[in-house]
């Protein structure tokens, strides 16, 4: 019972960042009174779309639709790949993983239940919003959709705009945190149940860790980068209504700038996000392995040590650097991601 409650909590890490994400949203959290004043009346509508109908906010949410699908095939693929490993561990494994892989289920959903909190218990009265989750994620959306009278166009989701923009924030998220807490248990798993240092056969088993650790790393960074410009396309939904592809915004259009250097935040923001997360998933058992490494340059001799760095490829000193240089590719790649798509969108 002890080892499953130090894996558990190896696997809680990875909500970490989330937790100090919002936690420091609520502190940094302000707003710009005449922005928001003019977003929630009717005052800019004309100015708004003026040269779009109304239709495009179909084409512009089809258009975010297409990347929730793509996110989510991802996601799909790389769940089952990772319940396809924990099945197979379910024999060879004292105790079963089903025990684990409930706990996993239920990590997982307490975490998309408290997001879903955050965003569709929130006032949408357009006075207070109480969550600095759904203040930033759902409310600015939400009011220029309100202002402008589309309501009428969610009529599958009660002509509420809220519910519609939480529930397609929400979908995307929800598939990510399983894939985030698919590959931290797996992992974790990997490292509790290897060998442990001095006993027969323990290098191999450190071995098969890191190559683990690796491969897992670069799936979930993958998901990831998909989590991001899904998020970043969601961001983006409010200044691509206003401005359609290979338009250009009147240099007075102040609300299409604040939007756009909005949408350009968060989805920076959400960058690092991700990142953390990437790296608070495996932490905790990249520690411990850390710990075992200290231990083979202490209490092993020089070939032993070459053996084991020739089995994980990192034999000379170029594999060493080229090694180091794609796990911090690897870690960095969900933070780089926006900022790498903003650039290519101005081309």
């Amino acid at each position: 019972m002890r080892d499953w409650g130090h894996w558990f909590l190896c696997v809680l890490a990875a909500a970490i960042p989330l937790g100090l994400f919002i936690a420091v949203l609520s502190v940094f959290e302000a707003g710009d009174p005449y922005l928001q004043s003019v977003i929630r009346s009717q005052s800019f509508a004309d100015i708004a779309l003026k040269p779009f109908p109304a239709s495009r906010l179909a084409i512009v949410t089809l258009e975010y639709g297409t990347w929730v699908f793509a996110h989510i095939f991802l996601c799909v693929a790389v769940t089952a790949y990772f319940g396809t490993l924990f099945a197979a561990h379910a024999n060879a494994t004292p105790g079963g993983v089903a025990p684990r892989a409930a706990a996993l289920i239920l990590y997982a959903g307490g975490v998309i239940a408290v997001l879903a909190v955050l965003t569709l218990s929130a006032d949408r009265s357009g006075e207070t919003v109480h969550s600095p989750f759904a203040d930033l994620v759902v409310a600015p959306s939400f009011y220029f959709l309100r202002a402008l009278d589309f309501s009428g166009q969610f009529g599958g989701f009660r002509n509420d705009p809220w519910i519609y923009l939480s529930v397609a924030a929400l979908i995307p998220t929800a598939f990510g945190i399983l894939c985030v807490v698919a590959a931290s248990g797996l992992f974790h798993h990997d490292v509790q149940n290897r060998r442990s240092s001095g006993e027969e056969g323990w290098e191999e088993d450190f071995a098969k860790c890191l190559i683990a650790l690796k491969t897992y790393t670069a799936i979930l960074s993958l998901i990831l980068v998909s989590s991001t410009l899904t998020a970043r396309a969601y961001f983006h939904i409010i200044p691509s209504l206003m401005v359609p592809p290979g338009k250009e915004p009147a240099p007075t259009d102040a609300i299409y700038i604040a939007y756009k250097d909005f949408a350009t935040v968060l989805s920076t923001g959400t960058g690092v996000l991700f990142t953390m997360t990437l790296i608070a998933s495996f932490a905790p058992g990249m520690i411990v392995l850390l710990r075992d490494a200290s231990g083979i340059v202490r209490d092993h001799s020089h070939t032993e040590r070459h053996e084991l760095m020739e089995r994980l490829g990192l034999s000379d000193l170029r594999s060493k650097m080229t090694s180091m240089m794609r796990i911090g590719l690897t870690l960095a790649s969900p933070a780089l991601a926006a900022p790498i798509a903003d650039v290519f969108q101005t081309l």
